[in-house]
Protein backbone atom coordinates (compact mmCIF):
# COMPACT_ATOMS: atom_id res chain seq x y z
CA UNK A 1 0.00 0.00 0.00
CA UNK A 2 1.03 3.53 -0.95
CA UNK A 3 2.02 6.54 1.53
CA UNK A 4 -0.50 8.54 0.01
CA UNK A 5 -3.36 5.50 0.51
CA UNK A 6 -2.02 4.80 4.06
CA UNK A 7 -2.50 8.42 4.61
CA UNK A 8 -5.91 8.37 3.25
CA UNK A 9 -7.08 5.88 5.46
CA UNK A 10 -5.73 8.08 8.38
CA UNK A 11 -7.27 10.98 7.45
CA UNK A 12 -11.25 11.95 7.33
CA UNK A 13 -12.67 11.74 3.78
CA UNK A 14 -11.26 14.33 1.54
CA UNK A 15 -14.79 15.60 1.21
CA UNK A 16 -14.52 16.63 4.76
CA UNK A 17 -11.30 18.14 5.14
CA UNK A 18 -12.62 20.82 1.90
CA UNK A 19 -15.61 21.02 3.97
CA UNK A 20 -13.41 22.48 6.91
CA UNK A 21 -11.19 24.56 5.08
CA UNK A 22 -14.25 26.49 2.87
CA UNK A 23 -16.16 26.83 5.74
CA UNK A 24 -12.91 28.45 7.99
CA UNK A 25 -12.05 31.14 5.60
CA UNK A 26 -12.74 34.10 7.89
CA UNK A 27 -14.85 36.42 5.88
CA UNK A 28 -13.46 39.47 7.61
CA UNK A 29 -9.86 38.31 7.07
CA UNK A 30 -9.78 38.32 3.13
CA UNK A 31 -7.22 40.12 1.85
CA UNK A 32 -7.53 43.24 0.53
CA UNK A 33 -6.30 42.82 -2.90
CA UNK A 34 -8.50 39.70 -3.45
CA UNK A 35 -11.72 41.85 -2.57
CA UNK A 36 -10.91 43.99 -5.05
CA UNK A 37 -10.50 41.02 -7.85
CA UNK A 38 -13.45 39.40 -6.65
CA UNK A 39 -15.39 42.44 -7.47
CA UNK A 40 -13.89 43.09 -10.39
CA UNK A 41 -14.75 39.88 -11.90
CA UNK A 42 -18.02 39.31 -10.48
CA UNK A 43 -18.69 43.05 -12.47
CA UNK A 44 -17.18 41.38 -15.91
CA UNK A 45 -19.24 38.61 -15.25
CA UNK A 46 -22.78 40.35 -14.88
CA UNK A 47 -21.82 42.12 -18.48
CA UNK A 48 -20.97 39.02 -19.75
CA UNK A 49 -24.30 37.60 -18.77
CA UNK A 50 -26.11 40.90 -20.13
CA UNK A 51 -24.46 40.78 -23.32
CA UNK A 52 -25.75 37.58 -23.92
CA UNK A 53 -29.68 37.73 -22.67
CA UNK A 54 -30.57 37.60 -27.15
CA UNK A 55 -28.71 34.39 -27.51
CA UNK A 56 -30.79 31.62 -28.96
CA UNK A 57 -29.59 29.25 -26.40
CA UNK A 58 -30.49 30.95 -23.75
CA UNK A 59 -34.18 31.96 -25.13
CA UNK A 60 -34.83 28.19 -25.86
CA UNK A 61 -33.73 27.18 -21.79
CA UNK A 62 -36.01 29.99 -20.71
CA UNK A 63 -39.06 29.03 -22.23
CA UNK A 64 -38.25 25.30 -21.05
CA UNK A 65 -37.52 26.76 -17.12
CA UNK A 66 -40.49 29.14 -17.61
CA UNK A 67 -42.90 26.15 -18.83
CA UNK A 68 -41.76 24.23 -15.61
CA UNK A 69 -42.71 26.85 -13.61
CA UNK A 70 -41.97 26.63 -9.78
CA UNK A 71 -41.37 29.45 -6.95
CA UNK A 72 -40.30 32.72 -8.54
CA UNK A 73 -37.50 33.23 -5.45
CA UNK A 74 -34.51 34.40 -7.91
CA UNK A 75 -33.67 37.07 -10.38
CA UNK A 76 -32.48 35.90 -13.98
CA UNK A 77 -29.98 38.10 -15.10
CA UNK A 78 -31.75 40.99 -18.31
CA UNK A 79 -35.42 39.99 -17.99
CA UNK A 80 -38.14 40.22 -15.73
CA UNK A 81 -38.63 36.76 -14.90
CA UNK A 82 -37.80 35.17 -11.38
CA UNK A 83 -37.55 31.32 -10.97
CA UNK A 84 -36.73 28.72 -8.31
CA UNK A 85 -33.06 29.09 -7.30
CA UNK A 86 -32.09 26.23 -8.84
CA UNK A 87 -33.47 27.17 -12.39
CA UNK A 88 -31.81 30.67 -11.79
CA UNK A 89 -28.14 29.54 -11.49
CA UNK A 90 -28.95 27.10 -14.66
CA UNK A 91 -30.21 30.29 -16.48
CA UNK A 92 -27.52 32.94 -15.18
CA UNK A 93 -25.11 30.11 -15.77
CA UNK A 94 -25.98 30.24 -19.25
CA UNK A 95 -25.88 33.63 -19.75
CA UNK A 96 -22.68 34.18 -18.20
CA UNK A 97 -21.17 31.26 -20.69
CA UNK A 98 -22.75 31.81 -23.90
CA UNK A 99 -20.98 34.55 -25.78
CA UNK A 100 -17.30 32.85 -24.37
CA UNK A 101 -16.06 36.45 -23.17
CA UNK A 102 -16.15 35.48 -19.21
CA UNK A 103 -13.01 34.88 -17.05
CA UNK A 104 -10.30 32.49 -17.83
CA UNK A 105 -7.83 30.51 -15.22
CA UNK A 106 -4.53 29.76 -16.77
CA UNK A 107 -3.02 27.21 -14.04
CA UNK A 108 -0.80 24.14 -13.99
CA UNK A 109 -3.23 21.73 -15.97
CA UNK A 110 -6.41 22.85 -17.10
CA UNK A 111 -7.68 26.03 -18.65
CA UNK A 112 -11.36 26.60 -17.01
CA UNK A 113 -13.98 29.13 -16.55
CA UNK A 114 -13.90 29.94 -12.37
CA UNK A 115 -16.85 32.83 -13.06
CA UNK A 116 -19.45 29.98 -14.25
CA UNK A 117 -20.19 29.67 -10.49
CA UNK A 118 -20.74 33.26 -9.94
CA UNK A 119 -24.52 32.41 -10.85
CA UNK A 120 -24.75 30.39 -7.87
CA UNK A 121 -23.51 33.26 -5.82
CA UNK A 122 -25.72 35.50 -7.18
CA UNK A 123 -28.66 33.56 -7.11
CA UNK A 124 -28.20 31.78 -3.71
CA UNK A 125 -26.94 34.97 -2.16
CA UNK A 126 -30.23 36.75 -3.34
CA UNK A 127 -32.47 33.93 -2.18
CA UNK A 128 -30.76 34.06 1.35
CA UNK A 129 -30.80 38.02 0.92
CA UNK A 130 -27.19 37.49 2.03
CA UNK A 131 -24.61 40.71 2.97
CA UNK A 132 -22.31 41.51 0.08
CA UNK A 133 -19.49 40.44 1.83
CA UNK A 134 -20.56 37.24 2.01
CA UNK A 135 -21.48 36.50 -1.53
CA UNK A 136 -17.63 38.17 -2.41
CA UNK A 137 -16.32 35.22 0.29
CA UNK A 138 -18.25 32.77 -1.32
CA UNK A 139 -17.16 33.47 -4.58
CA UNK A 140 -13.35 33.76 -3.76
CA UNK A 141 -13.33 30.42 -1.86
CA UNK A 142 -15.39 29.07 -4.68
CA UNK A 143 -12.58 30.05 -7.18
CA UNK A 144 -9.81 28.24 -4.73
CA UNK A 145 -11.48 24.91 -5.11
CA UNK A 146 -12.39 25.10 -8.39
CA UNK A 147 -8.46 26.23 -9.73
CA UNK A 148 -6.98 23.53 -7.33
CA UNK A 149 -8.85 21.13 -9.31
CA UNK A 150 -7.71 22.50 -12.42
CA UNK A 151 -4.32 22.06 -11.72
CA UNK A 152 -4.74 18.90 -10.70
CA UNK A 153 -6.79 17.93 -14.34
CA UNK A 154 -4.56 16.18 -17.34
CA UNK A 155 -6.39 17.58 -20.61
CA UNK A 156 -7.51 15.42 -23.65
CA UNK A 157 -9.33 12.88 -21.10
CA UNK A 158 -13.03 11.91 -21.14
CA UNK A 159 -13.79 14.14 -18.83
CA UNK A 160 -14.92 18.18 -19.23
CA UNK A 161 -13.45 20.51 -16.79
CA UNK A 162 -16.44 21.58 -15.83
CA UNK A 163 -16.43 18.51 -13.88
CA UNK A 164 -14.70 20.79 -11.63
CA UNK A 165 -17.45 22.58 -10.53
CA UNK A 166 -19.30 19.54 -8.74
CA UNK A 167 -17.05 20.42 -6.01
CA UNK A 168 -16.70 24.45 -6.38
CA UNK A 169 -20.51 25.34 -6.46
CA UNK A 170 -21.26 23.25 -3.54
CA UNK A 171 -18.85 24.90 -1.59
CA UNK A 172 -20.62 28.45 -2.52
CA UNK A 173 -24.09 27.86 -2.37
CA UNK A 174 -23.07 26.00 1.41
CA UNK A 175 -20.85 29.33 2.29
CA UNK A 176 -23.99 31.23 1.64
CA UNK A 177 -26.46 28.81 3.11
CA UNK A 178 -24.46 28.98 6.29
CA UNK A 179 -24.61 24.88 6.13
CA UNK A 180 -22.21 22.70 8.76
CA UNK A 181 -19.25 21.33 7.58
CA UNK A 182 -20.99 17.92 7.75
CA UNK A 183 -23.27 19.09 5.58
CA UNK A 184 -21.33 20.67 3.09
CA UNK A 185 -19.07 17.71 3.34
CA UNK A 186 -22.55 15.41 2.12
CA UNK A 187 -23.76 18.04 -0.56
CA UNK A 188 -19.56 17.70 -1.94
CA UNK A 189 -20.44 14.46 -2.23
CA UNK A 190 -23.50 13.83 -3.86
CA UNK A 191 -22.26 16.57 -6.39
CA UNK A 192 -19.37 14.88 -7.52
CA UNK A 193 -20.91 11.55 -7.34
CA UNK A 194 -23.79 12.79 -9.89
CA UNK A 195 -21.80 15.96 -11.55
CA UNK A 196 -19.87 14.29 -13.76
CA UNK A 197 -20.28 16.54 -17.78
CA UNK A 198 -17.60 14.36 -21.06
CA UNK A 199 -15.18 16.16 -22.78
CA UNK A 200 -17.74 15.61 -25.94
CA UNK A 201 -19.65 19.02 -25.44
CA UNK A 202 -16.38 20.35 -26.31
CA UNK A 203 -15.21 18.54 -29.62
CA UNK A 204 -15.90 19.02 -32.97
CA UNK A 205 -18.83 21.40 -34.70
CA UNK A 206 -19.97 22.49 -31.39
CA UNK A 207 -23.38 22.67 -29.83
CA UNK A 208 -25.47 24.80 -27.31
CA UNK A 209 -24.16 21.86 -24.41
CA UNK A 210 -21.34 23.91 -24.57
CA UNK A 211 -23.09 27.12 -23.27
CA UNK A 212 -24.80 25.35 -20.68
CA UNK A 213 -22.15 22.66 -19.23
CA UNK A 214 -21.14 24.19 -16.22
CA UNK A 215 -24.91 25.39 -15.96
CA UNK A 216 -25.97 21.89 -15.75
CA UNK A 217 -23.50 21.04 -12.83
CA UNK A 218 -23.67 24.52 -11.09
CA UNK A 219 -27.63 23.42 -10.82
CA UNK A 220 -27.22 20.19 -10.06
CA UNK A 221 -24.56 21.46 -7.45
CA UNK A 222 -26.78 23.59 -5.83
CA UNK A 223 -29.99 21.10 -5.42
CA UNK A 224 -27.67 18.88 -3.97
CA UNK A 225 -26.84 22.00 -1.13
CA UNK A 226 -30.44 21.96 -0.80
CA UNK A 227 -30.81 18.23 -0.16
CA UNK A 228 -27.85 18.06 2.17
CA UNK A 229 -29.03 20.89 4.51
CA UNK A 230 -31.93 18.81 4.73
CA UNK A 231 -30.13 15.48 5.85
CA UNK A 232 -29.67 13.67 2.88
CA UNK A 233 -26.21 11.64 2.74
CA UNK A 234 -23.51 11.37 0.41
CA UNK A 235 -21.04 8.99 -0.46
CA UNK A 236 -17.85 9.76 1.87
CA UNK A 237 -15.10 8.21 -0.40
CA UNK A 238 -16.25 9.94 -3.92
CA UNK A 239 -13.08 11.46 -4.45
CA UNK A 240 -10.56 9.08 -3.05
CA UNK A 241 -12.29 5.68 -2.83
CA UNK A 242 -11.32 3.03 -5.12
CA UNK A 243 -14.52 3.86 -7.67
CA UNK A 244 -13.94 7.83 -6.73
CA UNK A 245 -13.02 10.45 -9.12
CA UNK A 246 -9.70 9.95 -8.32
CA UNK A 247 -9.91 7.51 -11.03
CA UNK A 248 -11.70 9.49 -13.46
CA UNK A 249 -11.57 13.53 -13.85
CA UNK A 250 -8.89 13.13 -11.42
CA UNK A 251 -6.47 10.34 -12.31
CA UNK A 252 -3.48 11.11 -11.55
CA UNK A 253 -3.35 13.90 -9.07
CA UNK A 254 -2.47 15.08 -5.92
CA UNK A 255 -5.51 14.73 -4.65
CA UNK A 256 -4.14 16.65 -1.12
CA UNK A 257 -3.79 19.90 -2.66
CA UNK A 258 -7.79 20.23 -1.83
CA UNK A 259 -6.94 19.42 1.76
CA UNK A 260 -4.39 22.37 2.03
CA UNK A 261 -5.78 25.45 4.22
CA UNK A 262 -6.60 28.30 2.06
CA UNK A 263 -3.48 31.09 2.81
CA UNK A 264 -3.16 35.04 1.95
CA UNK A 265 -2.44 33.66 -1.72
CA UNK A 266 -6.35 33.46 -3.38
CA UNK A 267 -5.94 31.91 -6.88
CA UNK A 268 -8.22 34.02 -7.92
CA UNK A 269 -5.55 36.34 -8.09
CA UNK A 270 -4.25 33.84 -11.26
CA UNK A 271 -7.46 34.48 -12.95
CA UNK A 272 -7.22 36.77 -15.91
CA UNK A 273 -10.60 38.85 -17.66
CA UNK A 274 -10.41 38.39 -21.36
CA UNK A 275 -10.37 41.19 -24.00
CA UNK A 276 -11.74 39.36 -26.94
CA UNK A 277 -15.03 36.80 -26.86
CA UNK A 278 -13.68 33.37 -27.85
CA UNK A 279 -12.03 30.77 -26.11
CA UNK A 280 -8.95 31.38 -24.23
CA UNK A 281 -6.37 29.81 -25.73
CA UNK A 282 -6.90 32.60 -28.62
CA UNK A 283 -6.34 35.58 -26.96
CA UNK A 284 -2.41 36.25 -27.87
CA UNK A 285 -3.31 35.21 -31.55
CA UNK A 286 -5.80 37.39 -31.80
CA UNK A 287 -4.00 40.29 -30.06
CA UNK A 288 -1.36 39.62 -32.47
CA UNK A 289 -3.25 39.60 -35.61
CA UNK A 290 -4.73 42.97 -34.41
CA UNK A 291 -1.23 44.78 -34.17
CA UNK A 292 0.15 43.60 -37.83
CA UNK A 293 -3.07 44.80 -39.29
CA UNK A 294 -2.15 48.35 -39.04
CA UNK A 295 -1.99 50.52 -42.17
CA UNK A 296 -3.78 47.43 -44.43
CA UNK A 297 -6.92 49.05 -45.67
CA UNK A 298 -7.91 46.11 -47.24
CA UNK A 299 -6.87 42.78 -45.93
CA UNK A 300 -9.10 40.59 -48.08
CA UNK A 301 -7.57 41.50 -51.09
CA UNK A 302 -3.65 42.89 -49.60
CA UNK A 303 -2.94 39.31 -47.24
CA UNK A 304 -1.74 36.91 -49.22
CA UNK A 305 -0.38 34.17 -45.92
CA UNK A 306 -0.81 34.08 -42.35
CA UNK A 307 1.70 31.44 -40.43
CA UNK A 308 0.29 31.33 -36.41
CA UNK A 309 2.66 29.22 -34.17
CA UNK A 310 1.54 28.37 -30.70
CA UNK A 311 2.78 26.23 -27.54
CA UNK A 312 3.05 22.78 -28.07
CA UNK A 313 0.93 21.68 -25.38
CA UNK A 314 -1.93 19.36 -25.23
CA UNK A 315 -4.40 21.36 -24.86
CA UNK A 316 -3.25 23.75 -27.59
CA UNK A 317 -2.68 20.94 -30.26
CA UNK A 318 -5.78 18.95 -29.82
CA UNK A 319 -7.43 21.99 -30.56
CA UNK A 320 -5.09 22.67 -33.23
CA UNK A 321 -5.62 19.08 -34.49
CA UNK A 322 -9.46 19.18 -34.51
CA UNK A 323 -10.57 19.71 -38.01
CA UNK A 324 -13.94 20.24 -37.60
CA UNK A 325 -12.83 23.61 -36.18
CA UNK A 326 -11.45 24.51 -39.50
CA UNK A 327 -14.32 25.91 -41.10
CA UNK A 328 -17.19 26.16 -38.39
CA UNK A 329 -20.79 25.84 -38.98
CA UNK A 330 -22.18 27.01 -35.72
CA UNK A 331 -21.58 30.22 -33.76
CA UNK A 332 -20.36 27.78 -30.55
CA UNK A 333 -17.83 26.15 -33.49
CA UNK A 334 -17.19 29.75 -34.44
CA UNK A 335 -15.80 31.15 -31.18
CA UNK A 336 -13.67 28.22 -30.77
CA UNK A 337 -12.26 28.18 -34.00
CA UNK A 338 -8.62 29.61 -34.60
CA UNK A 339 -9.14 30.45 -38.17
CA UNK A 340 -12.65 32.34 -37.85
CA UNK A 341 -11.52 33.99 -35.01
CA UNK A 342 -7.59 35.46 -37.00
CA UNK A 343 -9.83 36.09 -40.31
CA UNK A 344 -12.60 37.84 -38.89
CA UNK A 345 -10.08 39.90 -36.86
CA UNK A 346 -8.02 41.04 -39.66
CA UNK A 347 -10.49 41.52 -41.88
CA UNK A 348 -12.65 43.93 -39.06
CA UNK A 349 -9.76 45.18 -37.21
CA UNK A 350 -11.58 44.19 -33.79
CA UNK A 351 -13.11 41.44 -32.42
CA UNK A 352 -16.46 42.08 -30.31
CA UNK A 353 -19.84 40.38 -30.08
CA UNK A 354 -20.62 42.13 -33.41
CA UNK A 355 -18.08 39.64 -35.71
CA UNK A 356 -20.50 36.45 -34.77
CA UNK A 357 -23.42 38.32 -36.30
CA UNK A 358 -25.02 36.90 -39.70
CA UNK A 359 -23.15 33.69 -39.43
CA UNK A 360 -19.65 35.65 -40.83
CA UNK A 361 -17.86 32.40 -40.55
CA UNK A 362 -20.08 31.33 -43.65
CA UNK A 363 -18.99 34.43 -46.06
CA UNK A 364 -16.66 33.78 -48.84
CA UNK A 365 -14.34 36.52 -48.07
CA UNK A 366 -13.89 35.17 -44.49
CA UNK A 367 -13.53 31.60 -45.93
CA UNK A 368 -10.76 32.86 -48.58
CA UNK A 369 -9.17 34.74 -45.44
CA UNK A 370 -8.86 30.89 -43.09
CA UNK A 371 -7.99 29.36 -46.35
CA UNK A 372 -4.55 31.82 -46.15
CA UNK A 373 -3.85 30.52 -42.73
CA UNK A 374 -1.83 27.65 -41.65
CA UNK A 375 -1.42 27.04 -37.63
CA UNK A 376 0.99 24.72 -36.03
CA UNK A 377 2.51 24.23 -32.64
CA UNK A 378 5.96 25.25 -31.63
CA UNK A 379 8.17 23.69 -28.56
CA UNK A 380 10.19 26.91 -28.48
CA UNK A 381 7.18 28.75 -26.68
CA UNK A 382 6.67 26.07 -24.60
CA UNK A 383 9.21 28.58 -22.56
CA UNK A 384 6.52 30.52 -21.50
CA UNK A 385 4.01 27.91 -20.16
CA UNK A 386 2.18 26.98 -17.66
CA UNK A 387 0.55 30.05 -17.21
CA UNK A 388 0.21 31.20 -20.60
CA UNK A 389 -0.93 30.48 -24.22
CA UNK A 390 1.50 32.44 -26.50
CA UNK A 391 1.47 33.17 -30.18
CA UNK A 392 3.28 34.03 -32.85
CA UNK A 393 2.03 35.54 -35.70
CA UNK A 394 3.50 36.11 -38.99
CA UNK A 395 2.07 37.39 -41.92
CA UNK A 396 2.76 38.15 -45.71
CA UNK A 397 1.40 40.43 -47.79
CA UNK A 398 0.72 40.55 -51.39
CA UNK A 399 3.63 43.80 -52.10
CA UNK A 400 6.12 41.00 -50.82
CA UNK A 401 6.44 42.94 -47.11
CA UNK A 402 6.22 40.76 -43.98
CA UNK A 403 5.38 41.18 -40.26
CA UNK A 404 5.26 39.49 -37.24
CA UNK A 405 4.64 39.99 -33.68
CA UNK A 406 4.64 37.89 -30.44
CA UNK A 407 2.50 37.57 -27.67
CA UNK A 408 3.05 35.93 -24.42
CA UNK A 409 0.25 37.65 -22.24
CA UNK A 410 -2.66 39.48 -23.83
CA UNK A 411 -4.04 42.45 -22.01
CA UNK A 412 -6.52 41.10 -19.08
CA UNK A 413 -3.84 38.38 -18.24
CA UNK A 414 -2.25 38.55 -14.64
CA UNK A 415 0.99 39.68 -15.65
CA UNK A 416 -0.76 42.23 -18.24
CA UNK A 417 -3.73 43.23 -16.02
CA UNK A 418 -6.99 45.70 -17.10
CA UNK A 419 -6.82 48.90 -15.92
CA UNK A 420 -10.10 49.86 -13.88
CA UNK A 421 -11.61 51.77 -16.24
CA UNK A 422 -10.61 49.19 -19.30
CA UNK A 423 -12.76 46.41 -16.83
CA UNK A 424 -15.58 49.06 -17.13
CA UNK A 425 -15.22 49.99 -20.43
CA UNK A 426 -16.04 46.26 -21.45
CA UNK A 427 -18.92 46.12 -19.10
CA UNK A 428 -20.51 49.14 -20.21
CA UNK A 429 -19.61 47.65 -23.74
CA UNK A 430 -21.85 44.03 -23.11
CA UNK A 431 -24.40 46.12 -20.87
CA UNK A 432 -24.96 49.12 -23.42
CA UNK A 433 -28.03 47.32 -25.37
CA UNK A 434 -29.57 46.27 -22.03
CA UNK A 435 -29.71 49.45 -19.84
CA UNK A 436 -29.27 52.93 -19.70
CA UNK A 437 -25.78 54.19 -19.15
CA UNK A 438 -27.14 55.67 -15.61
CA UNK A 439 -28.10 51.94 -14.56
CA UNK A 440 -24.83 50.80 -15.55
CA UNK A 441 -22.87 53.62 -13.65
CA UNK A 442 -25.48 52.24 -10.76
CA UNK A 443 -24.35 48.82 -10.95
CA UNK A 444 -20.74 49.48 -11.55
CA UNK A 445 -20.59 51.61 -8.13
CA UNK A 446 -22.92 48.43 -6.84
CA UNK A 447 -20.36 45.85 -7.51
CA UNK A 448 -17.39 47.77 -6.01
CA UNK A 449 -19.45 48.36 -2.56
CA UNK A 450 -20.92 45.27 -2.76
CA UNK A 451 -18.66 44.37 0.36
CA UNK A 452 -21.00 47.18 2.30
CA UNK A 453 -24.32 46.24 0.80
CA UNK A 454 -26.39 44.43 3.55
CA UNK A 455 -28.43 42.46 1.38
CA UNK A 456 -27.25 41.41 -1.96
CA UNK A 457 -30.93 41.48 -3.51
CA UNK A 458 -30.15 45.18 -4.21
CA UNK A 459 -27.99 44.38 -6.90
CA UNK A 460 -29.81 41.39 -8.34
CA UNK A 461 -33.03 44.25 -8.59
CA UNK A 462 -30.67 46.26 -10.64
CA UNK A 463 -30.23 43.60 -13.38
CA UNK A 464 -33.44 43.13 -13.93
CA UNK A 465 -34.33 44.34 -17.80
CA UNK A 466 -38.14 44.90 -19.33
CA UNK A 467 -38.75 43.27 -22.20
CA UNK A 468 -38.06 45.38 -25.51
Amino acid sequence: MSTQENNQIMQPPLVKQIAEIVLNVDTLRIPADVLLKTKTLILDTIGCALAARREAVFERALKAFAAIGGAPQCSVIGTQQRAPVTSAVMLNGILIRALDMNDAYVGHGHLGHPSDNIAVALSVGEQQRSPGLDVIASVAVGYEIYCRIQDLVQTGGAWDHVTGSALAAPAIAARLMKLSPDQLAHALALSAAHGNTLAEVRSGQLSNAKAMANGFVAMQATLCALLAAEGVTGPMTVLEGRRGLNRGLLAGGDLNLLAEPIRERFRISDVGIKPYPCIGTAQTMIAAVLQLRAGIADPVNEVKRIAVRMADVPLVSGQVEDQDRRFPTSRETADHSFYFLVAVALADGELTQRQFDNERWLQPAMKSLMERLTIRTDAALNQYTPGSYPAVVEMTLENGERRAAEVIFPKGHPQNPMSRAEVEAKFRSCARAALSEDRQARIISLVYDLDRLTDVSGLLKELTVGES
